[in-house]
This record gives C-alpha cells, structure tokens and sequence, in this order.
C-alpha cells in the first residue's frame, strides 16, 4: 500500500509525546520547501550550495542560543542514539589511551535510557576498556543517589546522567550533582543526556561543566532522523562517523539538510518574539486537569512520579488490578493514544524504571505513561478528560474494574473464557443461569482480574483448581481461593473439593473409568481425571436418555497428549494452561483440520468487503474496545473477544462455511483468531492485515 493512502485519524487525541511527537505544520512546510528548492549540497561552493549552507549556519546559531551554549563545539547528527555512540566513544577511547585515567567503571544512572547502557557495554568491549559497569541507584522519586556518585565517580572512566526521564519525566539537580561529580573527579567526562529537556527546561550549557548533551528533533515536533549535540572543547573527541570531512570534520557525511531545515523551523518557534509553545504554568494546569480526570474515572489511581520534581508535560499512573495492556488498548480505541513503560521497546511487559525506583511490582507491571508537549492545546486536554471517562466507564462494564453497579458487559460470560499472561492460560468456566464459575489455573497476574469478576457479577465460586500440584498455577490457585469465599468446602491439594469425590448423577462416554468425581456447573458437569497431573473435563449439558460426551478439556504443561486418548472425544475441544504457539484451542488431530493459510488475507486498501452485507465480521477486540469504537458496515458484525474464542468455535458450527472477517486494532490478534477458526472448519476465514490502525473504514 503507498503511504500517502494511509489517512490521519481526525478523532485522534495524541498523549505519546514523550516517544515521538507529530511534526507542527510550519516545521513541515520547512521540510518540503528544503528538499524542493533548497536543494544543494552545503559544501558546494556556487550559490545553490551557498543558500544550503545559510540554512546550515542559521540553524547552528540557533540551536546554540535554544541551549546556552556558545563556546562548544556543536554538530548535527541523526539523533540522540548517535550523540550518545559519540560521546561513549570518545570517553572510552580516551580512557584506552591514557592508562593513567580512571578506569575501573563505567557509570550511568539506573533509570538511564537503554541506549546508554547498551552502548556502554558494546564500546567497553569493542575497544578493550573491560571496565566494570555500574548503574547508580535512584531514590523513591526517581533521583540519583549522589552519596553513590561520590563515593565512585573518581574511579570511573565515564559518568553518563540524564536530565529528564523519558519515562517517570523526572528531573534531576544537575547543578547539584555537577558539584557532586567535580568534587570527586574534576575531568572525568560526563554525558547528560538531554532529549526530553529541549523545549521543558531552561538549559545554559555554557554555565555547566557537562562535557557532552545529545539532542534529538523528533521528540519536540520535528522530524525523526535529525537531532544535534553539544560538545564541551575541553572534552576528550573521537568522530564516530569519518570520511568526507563535514562538520569541521567532527561527524562526516552529507548534512541532512531538509532535517536541519526542520530544527532551523522549530528555533524559529522556541526563540522568537511569538512564541507559540505554551508556558510552564499552562502546561502545568493540563498536567492537574488530567490528573484530576484520572482519579474521577480511576478511583485506585496511583501516579508513579512526583510531580514537583517533574516535568508538568509527562503522568505515569497505575491502576491496581487492571493491566496496562487492558488500559491502552481500551484508550486506543477512544482514540487516545499513551504508552505503556518505554515506547522504544513493545514487549516490555513491566518498567525498569520503576523497578529502579523500588515501587511494588503491580505498579510496574501496569504503569501507563501519558505525555503530552508545549504545543498541545486546552482543547485537546479537555476532549481527553471526557474520553478518559468513556474508556473507564468501558472497563467498569466489562468488570475489569469493580463498580457499585451490575449494569456491565461480562455478564454476558458465559461458557469458557480463556485469559492469557504471555505464553499462560488461565480459565473461567462460567455458568451465567446459575451464577457459577470454577476457575482452572490462574496466573498470579490474573488473580486481581478475577477476583474482579466474580465480586462484580456475584458469582459463587465452588472451586479455584490446578493441573500442577507445584509451581505458578498451583501457588495462584491457593491465592485466589483466600481472595473469594468457596461454597464447596475442604479440597486437596489441587483444589478439587472433597465433597465432588462422590458417584455422579452422570459419567461421560469417552472416560467411563478413572473420573475423580464431578463438580455441578449449572447444567454441565466438571469431572477431574488423573490425580497426579489432573485432566479437567467439562461435559454437555446433562439431558435425560442422552449420552454425556465431553466438550471441553482442560491439561496443564507437562501432560502427555497420548494419555488423552483414553479420556476424549474426536470433536472435544482442548484448552492448555501453556500455548507459545498462540493456537488457542486443540483438538486430538488437529492436522484433519488444517487447511492452507497463505494468500488469503485481506490486504490494507483491498478493503470492499465493508460495503458487503454477504459476510460476518468478527470483532475480535475486548468488549470495552468494541463498546467505545464502533465499526461502520454494512456487513453483520459479532464481538468474539481473544478471551471468547474457545466457546464460540464450540458454539459456531453452523458458521463454518459462511465468509468471515475477523478485525482487531493492529491485525495481531484477528491473525491468532483467524487461524485457529480455520483449523477448526472455518475454511472461508480471512482478517484484515494490519488491522484497523491502517483500515479505511467506509460503510
């Protein structure tokens, strides 16, 4: 698809600025005109070079006024990445070198970007320095121990700080950690990285010892793949890039002169007469407005970073109980758009930084940073704290928070529901008539979620079981059964209660000995099969004269399939406590079903069947996300979150040979639903590539 199809979202309220921000429409035109007329190479010495190399000039000049630094060398670079390889090298090199310098560790505060340490080491080692690496603690707040600072800043070879986290927007005392340092270690070279400070804090480099300052433009409103760095004279130098000479020799290669255009554009808004950047009191109140939001839709918030010692542009709260993941997707589809932990690495699934700080691991695990810029407006602040109710009101109504009403979307559960923790499975097996729910392995992470639902929906809980006598289920299972009051009384080990150790009314066809007793859910039966790694089987609804047959299989990790045999039907469906492959339901032969999975997607741009009213179109997204983002079709649409899959593939039969569509916000999860319904006969599936980040969606 060309890229000038892809169309902006005109509803999006964009709260991510901390990891990119979008660039201002004056910077863009600067941009456009550079590469359309000034389009010269600033080494050429005729008037076409000349003109781009004003521009190079100009915006040198003007970088060193936005900074305070007059008396430095400075030099464009592609960002703060390669400010920070520059400045590394340079340190590490000139250490290498001098064998009279300190040597013995190489220091950078422990909730420094991954960029620094990461280089850290890959320099430490390229170049032979072998020095000990070392992070500096952090305090509850975010601040750097300086007690730590001076008792090893006169060893190191190289002290790497930062001026505002990226992700707590935590501000350090450079003034008062310059003393620190100076104190101890008057020439080591020092780094600050200063990304997030441009355009926040009121920078004069020249009155600062800090030997090097890596600036990257994309992070304040211009484009990525631009940025500059400050260099102390004084400072030991090493060019990281050689070969052609440019920049006084300092960083070779041709200037990115549209990028440099860019920066020239964005002085131009922090220097001029008319500055149209808001002021840190304004930014400020939209920092209380939302937070005051947050606690009115979030009643558990907990803000993870002091805001007097913050930045007004940067939030990062938790809320106990509902993962990050839940909280940004259901704030995706209000189409506002934050992050969880940093944005540079999406498989995070918790913040080193607060790990750094030593706040509780629930508060790690699902922190939710939202940044915004000098740029944002009182308009966007004000739309985003009437979404932010939309999305908790969308949470409370699918019981992901706990509410005083019982007006919600989970309780329509019903059947088997299938919660995932990474490669784990957790089940809920609910029988929404009778108000009863016996849950099957539950991760230690799910256990608040739980917890959730059987409060808010009334459930009785009869029992929490497992498939492991040891290990993370078993060890969550008896958590959960102290957290909810069981109905069923006494139970062993795995949490099957002594009370369903007795003859049952009805015994499946498939496993007419070796069942373990049976627990009543609703019409169903729940029968434990193995009592040294349990099999739970979950039966059709009992009927009078009718053959019981199994429906469903619960196994654990280590069961080996083969024993199955004895205990399962052809069409019994098999739920695991462990899926890396994501396939999310088995059956004893799934390779009867499999059915070729290439050239059947639907590609983005190829995107008629919108306007169809012939297929069915399978929402695969949580409740609370379809709730609050509708899609606009004429085609039927069904809600089948990832959590529901199980049972509707149980449910659906009749569905096998109708088209379906399947949608989710970003393509990954209607590509896990799409292919487990077509191995289960659901031959005519297909799912939107990409999904509906990059959908044109026309009814």
């Amino acid at each position: 698809m060309n890229p000038l199809e892809l169309q902006p979202d005109s509803q999006e309220i964009y709260l991510d600025c901390n990891a990119t921000t979008p660039v201002l429409p004056d910077i863009a035109r600067s941009v456009s005109h550079t590469m359309e007329a000034i389009f010269g190479n600033p080494s050429s010495s005729h008037i076409t070079g000349l003109k781009a190399r004003y521009i190079l000039d100009t915006t040198r000049q003007q970088a060193r006024e936005a900074i305070g630094s007059f008396n430095s060398k400075l030099i464009f670079t592609s960002g703060a990445t390669e400010g920070i390889q520059t400045a590394v090298v340079s340190a590490i090199r000139a250490a290498v070198q001098n064998p009279d310098r300190p040597r013995q560790y190489l220091l950078y505060g422990a909730t420094e970007h991954k960029a620094v340490p990461q280089a850290l080491a890959h320099w430490n080692e390229l170049l032979g320095l072998n020095a000990e690496l070392l992070a500096i603690p952090v305090d509850e707040k975010g601040r750097l121990d300086l007690d730590f600072v001076a008792a090893h800043v006169a060893q190191a070879a190289m002290i790497c700080t930062m001026a505002v986290n990226n992700e707590t927007g935590v501000v350090q005392d450079l003034s008062r950690l310059e003393q620190v340092i100076r104190q101890h270690a008057p020439t080591i070279p020092w780094m600050v990285d200063c990304v997030q400070a441009l355009g926040k804090q009121n920078l004069q480099l020249d009155n600062t010892s800090i030997d090097y300052a890596p600036f990257s433009g994309h992070k304040l409103y211009g484009p990525k793949g631009i940025g500059f760095m400050a260099i102390r004279d004084s400072a030991p130098f090493t060019p990281l890039i050689i070969g052609g000479g440019q920049e006084s020799g300092y960083r070779s290669g041709t200037e990115n002169l549209p990028g440099i255009a860019a920066l020239n554009a964005l002085f131009e808004v922090m220097n001029g007469e008319h500055k149209s950047f808001a002021s840190h009191a304004t930014l400020t109140a939209y920092r209380e407005q939302l937070a005051a939001a947050l606690k009115k839709a979030f009643p558990g918030v907990v803000f993870n970073n002091d805001f007097a010692v913050s930045v007004p542009t940067t939030l990062n709260f938790s809320v106990q109980g509902v993962s990050s993941r839940d909280i940004m997707d259901v704030l995706d589809a209000c189409h506002i758009r934050v992050s969880s932990g940093s944005a540079c690495s999406s498989k995070v699934t918790r913040s080193f930084v607060l790990d750094a700080m030593g706040l509780p691991s629930w508060r790690s695990e699902s922190a939710i940073r939202m940044s915004f810029g000098p740029a944002t407006t009182q308009a966007e602040i004000d739309e985003a704290c009437k979404r932010l109710q939309q999305a908790a009101d969308a949470l409370q109504q699918s019981c992901l928070i706990v509410a005083d009403t019982n007006d919600d979307n989970d309780s329509l559960l019903d059947g088997v529901v299938q919660l995932r923790y990474d490669d784990s499975c957790s089940y809920l097996l609910i029988d929404r008539a009778a108000k009863e729910m016996v849950v099957i392995d539950p991760h230690p992470a799910l256990a608040g979620r739980i917890e959730n639902i059987a409060r808010c929906q009334h459930y009785q809980v009869p029992a929490v079981l497992s498939t492991a006598a040891e290990g993370e289920c078993a060890d969550a299972a008896a958590l959960l059964r102290d957290m909810l009051p069981l109905t069923s009384g006494d139970s062993d080990l795995f949490g099957w209660p002594t009370a369903a150790i007795a003859q049952c009314d009805a015994i499946p066809q498939e496993c007419q000995s070796g069942v373990d007793g049976c627990l009543n859910i609703g019409a169903r039966r729940l029968f434990r099969f193995g009592s040294r790694l349990p099999v739970y089987l979950l039966s059709e609804p009992v009927a009078e004269r009718q053959a019981l047959h199994v429906d469903f299989a619960f196994i654990g990790k280590d069961i080996a399939r083969e024993s199955l045999c004895r205990c399962l039907g052809e069409r019994t469906l098999i739920c695991a406590g462990y899926d890396p492959d994501s396939q999310l339901v088995t059956r004893l032969d799934d390779r009867a079903l499999a059915v070729p999975q290439t050239g059947i997607d639907i590609a983005i741009g190829d995107e008629d069947f919108w306007r169809r009213e012939d297929v069915i179109i399978i929402d695969v997204r949580e409740r609370q996300e379809h709730m609050v983002d509708d899609l606009p079709c004429c085609a039927q649409v069904i809600n089948v979150p990832l959590t529901q899959v199980v049972q509707f593939i149980h449910d659906n039969s009749e569905l096998q040979q109708r088209e379906l569509i399947c949608v989710c916000r970003s393509g990954n999860r209607s590509g896990v639903v799409a292919n487990a319904l077509r191995r289960h006969g659901f031959t005519k599936t297909r799912h939107l590539l990409g999904g509906l980040a990059l959908a044109s969606k026309q009814a």
